[in-house]
């Protein structure tokens, strides 16, 4: 099977993203689909038909998952052309439009959640900004669309396996071409860095817990043989299960600070993820908010952390006091 990488830019000063064509004999394939721009599609459209041919080539799209810097170009190419987009049942409301009313208690639900842990009123601008750019017609398509992937699907005679990873989103899904050892992991995995575990609020529902289950979903790696993984992120890389011990001893060592930070006295999760990175510009506070709200919920299941009710704000502490 011949892949072709095609990078993407995105809104955020980290890295591009990574959209990859599959061709196998005269069948085509598209995982993911790059951030909705008027360059991005440009640049897209035109890796598509130096490799294709044309939009009508292509076979089918996967999202790995339910992000629009992985989803944003998918109402466009169905403007093209009407193509199978498969993405996992558990990220199909990040994909499709949700009515009006679901959008707004999220947002309230949302914004509850922000005030009691710690998040000042001037930064819940946030929540309007997240309904406007995720939720937007630009980026989303028809429930009628969308196909709930499986555990396994065919392209041409290579058969391409499914692995559920929640994680970075309850959806994640990461794909793996065993007769290759070739391993497509979205936002599971990089080479480098750190997959945020963003918090997100697509619907009012109890708060999924990104860390934990990304975490127990890392085993994946380590048990498949893989030759090469292909990111959403960065470069390729073959040493995964190097990269894999990294993220853990990465993740052990944030819990250590974490544990530091609320032994001294007890802290709202916005003031953990400033004491946390406090070298990162304000600006940055939901990625600082969202790898804080991680690490409390595994310290939580490990019993390390408790927590109490103070002037209706909660209050984290160790304990190990």
């Amino acid at each position: 099977m011949e892949i072709k990488i095609v990078k993407l830019k995105i809104p955020w000063p980290f890295f591009e993203v990574n959209v990859f064509i599959l061709k196998e004999g005269d069948r085509f394939a598209l995982i993911d689909t790059g951030f909705p721009t008027e360059e991005n599609f440009y640049e897209l459209e035109k890796a598509i038909f130096d490799i294709c041919g044309g939009w009508q080539k292509l076979e089918f799209i996967i999202l790995t998952h339910g992000h629009p810097d992985h989803y944003g170009n998918a109402r466009e190419i169905l403007n093209k052309v009407k193509v199978p987009i498969f993405v996992h049942e558990k990220d199909k409301d990040r994909v499709i439009e949700l009515p009006k009313e679901i959008r707004r208690e999220a947002a309230e639900f949302a914004v509850e959640f922000l005030i009691k842990n710690g998040v000042p009123q001037d930064k819940l601008s946030i929540v309007e900004r997240q309904s406007k750019s995720y939720f937007t017609r630009k980026y989303q398509v028809e429930e009628q669309d969308i196909i709930p992937i499986q555990d396994e699907i065919y392209f041409g005679g290579t058969k391409i396996r499914v692995f559920h990873t929640p994680g970075h989103t309850p959806g994640h899904i990461i794909l793996y071409i065993e007769r290759e050892g070739t391993i497509f992991s979205g936002d599971h995995i990089f080479s480098r860095g750190f997959p945020v575990p963003l918090l997100f609020f697509p619907k009012k529902e109890d708060r999924f817990r990104n860390l934990p289950n990304w975490l127990g979903n890392l085993k994946i790696l380590e048990e498949l043989d893989i030759s090469c993984v292909f990111p959403g992120h960065l470069e390729s890389f073959s040493n995964v299960k190097e990269v894999v011990s990294k993220m853990r001893k990465r993740v052990e060592k944030q819990k250590e600070k974490v544990l530091k930070i609320i032994s001294e006295s007890p802290k709202t999760l916005y003031e953990i993820g400033n004491l946390l990175y406090p070298d990162l510009p304000d600006e940055f506070w939901t990625f600082k908010f969202s790898e804080a709200q991680g690490y409390i919920d595994v310290l939580q299941d490990e019993g390390l952390v408790s927590e109490k009710i103070e002037n209706g704000q909660i209050k984290l502490l160790s304990r190990l006091c």
